[in-house]
């Protein structure tokens, strides 16, 4: 019991070594990498996005460093508007769908808007 829970103690620790570096804007962060502090209130969804503060109240004054997505990798549509770096500049995150077979999805009417089969990625703009 007891080496099953040294064990388990020391493969916790192992992984949580590496330290975030800790920051109050995007220059106290490096190369390809924002200054995320964590807001107040999260935004869940776009369907209110313009009664928004312009600024959005915050937990703390600090903050910590976070890298941007590469291009063709997967992002969050919601993720910049709660404080999250999102995409890298030169980049943004767009819905990719994908084909699919009519017999494996089914098309109903929701009281939701859904796109259909696929997924957000980071897509460098066209020049």
């Amino acid at each position: 019991m007891n080496t099953a829970l040294v064990f388990f103690a020391t493969a916790i620790f192992g992984v949580t070594g590496t330290q975030a570096t800790i920051c109050m804007v995007d220059s106290d962060c490096g190369t390809g990498q924002c200054c995320f502090i964590k807001p107040a209130f999260e935004v869940v969804s776009k369907k209110r996005q313009s009664i928004l503060p312009a600024i959005m109240p915050t937990t703390s004054d600090y903050g910590v460093c976070e890298n941007y997505h590469v291009a063709n990798s997967y992002c969050d549509s919601l993720e910049t508007l709660n404080g999250h770096c999102g995409c890298k500049p030169g980049t943004s995150c767009q819905f990719v769908p994908v084909r699919a077979r009519s017999s494996e999805y089914q098309i109903q009417a929701r009281t939701i808007y859904y796109k259909g089969p696929g997924f957000y990625k980071c897509v460098a703009h066209s020049p």
